[in-house]
């Protein structure tokens, strides 16, 4: 199962790597799809004043999809604790909740 926290590496209409944002209850449905922010490397990084970096990773919190459960083929990471509450500090602040 595909769980919140988890970045992998997506295929699909591109290949990309996407932080699992939907929750774990979700997740495990049989709807086909999970919710991810797009991760790029530090490199690549766009400016984006919600970007919350990871390592050699960036979360962009503004670059959301919901890609098909088949297309996840690879576990490439796990985000701790303190970078999903960043994360889910952005998304509150993206939607005004």
């Amino acid at each position: 199962m595909l769980r919140r926290g988890e970045i992998w590496r997506i295929s699909g209409a591109r290949e990309r790597l996407g932080l699992v944002i939907s929750s774990d209850v979700y997740n495990s449905t049989e709807v086909p799809i999970v919710i991810v922010a797009e991760v790029v490397e530090e490199a690549l990084l766009r400016d984006s004043p919600l970007a919350v970096a990871m390592g050699g990773y960036v979360v962009m919190p503004d670059r959301l999809s919901s890609p098909m459960k088949k297309w996840f083929t690879e576990c490439v990471d796990v985000a701790d604790t303190e970078t999903m509450r960043r994360v889910g500090r952005a998304l509150r602040i993206l939607q005004e909740l």
